[in-house]
């Protein structure tokens, strides 16, 4: 039989194995506390920093700067003229380039994609990655044309009588014409359009003057099976007193109407429901948009312009005052990018001013790059990458 001194020492030994295993998961637990609010810290400073210098990595010459329009572009940027275009990433190499012949060269990019049309011509080019890209062609002047994400796009071109938004897959030689929809009269003349990311919607928006009266008609087309049981017209909205001027897709399925006195949000574009309103009172100087995300810039008389930013569900995220003499505002991600011809500023869409400054030659050009704290930055006839610190 077990003694009871070979008893009590068990139990000592069972005791002391309890505590040290309990401070050892004490012990673990306390660090990993520790780490995670070190982490923390760490990660709003990081989120939340402000600078106030920056670092010329990157400078590129170019001719004829003066003469060339800039976009970016999947990280990068496209520098575009009559005669050609280009694609540089942010450590200043080549992506792509194309020339081309165009008298008014416009262009719209989505990710990897990029179309330059021209504006009155008949001509476009759809780039993807690829050199020298494909040369199309319409039979009619080319009012506006957009781009998806894997190469689809919208163009609307004018008739004689009448306007035609067709789509077209350029990288599909067997079947190139996806859709074409003639525009109506009691439509009226279509202002602006924008493209899906996805390519499987179009959102118009048309001028109508009826007993003398101008209003404005937003028109919804789907290319989807859906689509093709109503000729691709899957909605519409009169808008009696607010003429809208700009159409941007925040998404797939979500799409921003810009008027001249607010916004209005619409949703589901297989089956459009007509979603939040916002319409000001102030004067609006500058609207933007990006995914999931919409802002304006407000004109107050008495104080300084105000920056707001909406969610898909027309809440406030943002509300901030900004300087008055910005003539450009972009939203990029999670970054609203402000300039003006002398000065340039980085706001988070948290609010916080991450970075501000001015500069003695003139800035034709403020995008962000594809790391993080690098920015384009075009004066005069050079392309400069910079890093802020």
């Amino acid at each position: 039989m077990e003694s009871l001194i070979g008893r009590s020492f068990d139990a000592v030994t069972v005791r002391m194995q309890y505590r040290k295993r309990a401070l050892f998961i004490l012990s673990a637990i306390v660090c990993i506390l520790i780490c995670a609010v070190l982490f923390s810290v760490g990660f709003y400073w990081f989120i939340n920093r402000v600078y106030d210098s920056y670092e010329v990595t990157e400078s590129i010459s170019v001719k004829n700067g003066n003469s060339l329009n800039y976009a970016p572009y999947d990280g990068g940027i496209i520098r575009y003229g009559r005669d050609g275009a280009t694609a540089v990433d942010d450590k200043g190499n080549s992506i792509w380039s194309g020339s081309y012949d165009m008298a008014n060269p416009k262009i719209d990019t989505c990710g990897e994609s990029a179309v330059i049309a021209d504006i009155g011509g008949k001509s476009l080019y759809i780039y993807q990655q690829e050199e020298n890209g494909i040369d199309f062609s319409v039979d009619y002047p080319i009012v506006q044309a957009c781009v998806s994400r894997q190469g689809v796009i919208a163009v609307l071109w004018e008739e004689s009588n009448s306007n035609t938004i067709a789509l077209y897959n350029p990288f599909d030689k067997t079947d190139t014409l996806l859709a074409e929809i003639p525009t109506n009269v009691e439509d009226g003349y279509p202002v602006c359009m924008d493209l899906s990311p996805d390519g499987s919607s179009v959102a118009v928006s048309y001028l109508c003057v009826t007993s003398g009266a101008a209003q404005s008609r937003a028109t919804f087309y789907n290319f989807s099976e859906v689509g093709k049981n109503s000729n691709n017209l899957v909605g519409a909205h009169n808008y009696d007193d607010a003429l809208i001027s700009e159409i941007c897709f925040l998404d797939e399925s979500n799409v921003c109407l810009f008027g001249e006195k607010g916004f209005y949000l619409w949703s589901n574009m297989k089956q459009p429901v007509a979603g939040p309103i916002k319409e000001f009172t102030e004067g609006i100087r500058s609207a933007f948009c990006d995914d999931g995300f919409v802002g304006v810039i407000l004109q107050n008389s008495d104080e300084a312009p105000k920056m707001h930013l909406y969610n898909m569900e027309g809440e406030e995220k943002l509300s901030v005052q900004v300087d008055s003499d910005y003539a450009h505002v972009k939203l990029y991600d999670d970054e609203i990018l402000l300039y003006s011809s002398e000065k340039c500023s980085v706001y988070r869409t948290n609010g916080v001013k991450k970075f501000s400054k001015n500069f003695n030659e003139k800035i034709s050009g403020f995008f962000p790059g594809q790391r993080r704290n690098r920015y384009f930055m075009f004066q005069n006839s050079k392309i400069q990458v910079i890093r802020l610190k």
